[in-house]
């Protein structure tokens, strides 16, 4: 059983659930469930580290219902740093003798990582703030990624080499024979955004993150020149003041990509070109020389090994005070009105550092994220990590959370389209897929998991919609994915084109269409995607379990994966099936969270039978195991959803109805089989029956 899951080992006496987030929403105290044994023959401890040194408190046993047993804790950590970590030791005794003695017949380890037989080492912990650091805007986000330049002109229509293009219909590449759409710009800029406004809007989003905007070279602006000034293509600073002022009215959040591991090789302080006399390349004197790192054959240290990006060494102190400790520092400037960003992405975040590698760079981080929260308590730190950024997601100080590469993005697209990131062709499984992301979630605060930003496409990949084979339906389950996953949902420009996206050839750094866009008529499908994606943002911010709440796995396998999402006494259970057969999984104990964290009253009466659960799961020697998991005890989880107002919706190849919907919760408080139809995301939301637990 790993973090958040329910999963039972054959080897192992019994079952356990927790999670940080739910039931309930009070993270001071730790509840753990177990099914399987006895209560009378279990002694579980809560084991925490304040000072990185075990402490273990005796659970209380509050009772048991339906052969689960509730312990509690209080998780007294008033010592250490913000980040804590805890785990939990469940002996299996003896029943008592006549003396009323017992003796430890088995010890179980319960951590983040699952459960084992030897204590878990201190990253594999549950992972646990003291204090919720994080924006509380952030999980209720759902954002936009822009391409400035190829999103959407303020003049009606790009234009490419003087020449006006029409953004009524998709452009092809092949309409632009002779001309290399990557050395020029075309024509989109921020105030033409602005124009767009109301559209994003009604799309559900309220939040945009701006690929880089300010003064560079090339079209995505990544080889920043000037960190003080808007790049005149996109508009200038005005562009952007409008763009702040006209977001704040629709009550939208405005983040920004930023370059801080590099510059441009044009910038002043580097000149490749030799504008100005003083820059570190070719003057040894120059006042920006310590700006950068030298190697010794008079070359610079480049980020990637691209010499367009030269790397900044922040053991400069020059450097710190021009990136973020100084009052008018890039972090800092964006940040205060008139421009007020509401954060930042902070692209190829892991090069930041020292001396032209990442040396000190989790050191160099915070203290831009402490510069921005300084300057905006409220800012959103987001670090662009290609690899794993967990090592910078358990660091006090540091970035709120990141692009989600790791737990969403790369198996995501594997397990649609069966490629890596690569484009190399891989088989992979909803097994797969939910080994991955449950490992990547393992010693990640459920704070940190809220604020990661999630994608299927974005300005480096090819399109999703490509990648799957232009599947229409699959397309659509894959979305129902993304705005049911844990953190924040994220529609890269262009997604909700759907088929328009192969027809037009439209890659992600391709011209939008954007007035076809706003009228909804770039093709049928698009404006019926559009429509989709909407009732999707709806429906997610009308069930907090679906931007607050815990994340458990519940079943995968071939083709197919299912989880459900806790918060409070609001759920909602989705099941993904990408084959293009229906695909029938067998209930057993699967909902046992949903029964636990739902249904299990914090009230309940203490259970004194003897025999109290412990015909549920296995002999508690570990041998002889039931390989069948018949789903014994869950009888009152069934009757309970069965009282339950439950909405069932379907994305992809079979769409919502009322006739689909009584079967499926017929089939569900039957307690047997669940029936997932091909190439469709099913998503099953309680509806609560006081409106006052909102």
């Amino acid at each position: 059983m790993r973090q958040n899951t329910s999963s039972q080992r054959a080897s192992l006496p019994f079952q356990c659930f927790h999670t940080c987030a739910a039931p309930g929403r009070d993270h001071s105290s730790a509840v753990l469930f177990v099914r399987g044994a006895n209560h009378r023959r279990l002694r579980i401890e809560l084991v925490t580290f304040p000072q990185h040194e075990p402490v273990a408190v005796l659970m209380k046993y509050t009772g048991s219902s339906s052969g689960i047993h509730r312990y509690v804790s209080s998780i007294n950590i008033d010592s250490g740093t913000n980040f804590q970590r805890y785990c939990f030791k469940v002996a299996l005794l003896t029943l008592p003798d006549d003396n009323d003695q017992q003796q430890v017949q088995d010890v179980v380890w319960y951590s983040s990582l699952g459960m084992s037989r030897e204590r878990p080492l201190l990253q594999h912990c549950f992972a646990y703030e003291l204090f919720n650091t994080h924006p509380q805007w952030a999980p209720n986000l759902i954002c936009y990624e822009i391409l400035p330049d190829r999103f959407a002109s303020s003049k009606g229509h790009f234009t490419v080499d003087g020449t006006p293009v029409s953004a009524e219909q998709p452009l092809r590449r092949k309409d632009f024979e002779y001309t290399d759409l990557n050395e020029v710009h075309c024509g989109g800029d921020l105030d033409g955004i602005t124009d767009m406004l109301p559209y994003l809007r009604g799309l559900g989003c309220d939040g945009i993150s701006l690929n880089s905007v300010f003064k560079a070279h090339g079209f995505a602006k990544e080889d920043t020149q000037d960190y003080d000034t808007v790049d005149p293509h996109l508009g200038g600073n005005g562009s952007l003041k409008r763009l702040r002022a006209l977001t704040l009215g629709y009550e939208i959040k405005l983040l920004v990509h930023g370059s801080f591991a590099y510059t441009g090789d044009k910038h002043p302080w580097f000149d490749r070109q030799e504008r100005t006399g003083k820059g570190a390349l070719h003057h040894q004197d120059s006042p920006y020389r310590e700006f950068y790192t030298f190697k010794a054959d008079g070359d610079a240290c480049y980020c990637g090994g691209n010499p367009k990006y030269p790397k900044l060494d922040y053991g400069s102190r020059e450097v710190r005070h021009a990136m973020a400790e100084g009052q008018n520092s890039f972090v800092r400037k964006w940040l205060r009105p008139p421009y007020g960003l509401d954060g930042w992405v902070i692209d190829h975040i892991a090069a930041i550092g020292d001396s032209g590698n990442a040396k000190n760079n989790l050191k160099r981080i915070a203290q831009i994220c402490t510069a921005a929260r300084e300057t905006h308590i409220d800012c959103l730190m987001i670090g662009n990590f290609l690899s794993d950024a967990r090592y910078a997601l358990g660091s006090s100080g540091n970035v709120d959370g990141s692009i989600n590469y790791n737990g969403f993005i790369s198996p995501i697209r594997a397990f649609f389209g069966g490629v890596n990131l690569q484009g190399e062709s891989i088989p992979y499984t909803g097994e797969d897929l939910r080994r991955t992301c449950e490992e990547y979630a393992v010693g990640v605060s459920q704070q940190a998991k809220l604020c990661l930003i999630n994608q299927l496409d974005n300005a480096s990949l090819p399109r999703f919609f490509t990648v799957i084979g232009k599947d229409k339906a699959l397309y659509m389950a894959a979305f129902a994915t993304l705005f049911t996953w844990r953190g924040i949902p994220c529609i890269f420009q262009g997604d909700e084109l759907g088929d328009v996206i192969a027809s037009g050839q439209i890659g992600p750094d391709s011209m939008i269409p954007f007035k076809a866009l706003n009228d909804h008529h770039a093709s049928p499908y698009s404006a019926d995607l559009q429509s989709t994606i909407a009732e999707l943002a709806a429906m997610r911010r009308s069930n907090p379990a679906l931007s607050h709440g815990t994340m458990v796995f519940i079943t995968s396998g071939g083709a197919y994966f299912g989880y459900i999402r806790i918060f409070g006494h609001r759920f909602s259970l989705v099941f993904v099936n990408s084959s293009h057969q229906q695909v029938k999984v067998q209930q057993g104990s699967i909902l046992f969270p949903l029964l636990a964290a739902l249904y299990l009253p914090d009230d309940c009466k203490a259970d004194d039978a003897e025999d109290s659960g412990e015909s549920l799961l296995i002999p508690l020697s570990g041998r002889n195991v039931r390989r069948t998991d018949h789903g014994e005890g869950m009888d009152a989880l069934f009757d309970m959803l069965g009282r339950e107002s439950l909405d069932v919706r379907c994305y992809g190849g079979t769409r919502t109805s009322d006739e689909f919907q009584e079967k499926f919760i017929k089939e569900l408080c039957a307690g047997r089989i669940i029936t997932i139809p091909s190439r469709t995301t099913v998503v099953v939301n309680n509806n609560p029956k006081d409106s006052s637990e909102e």
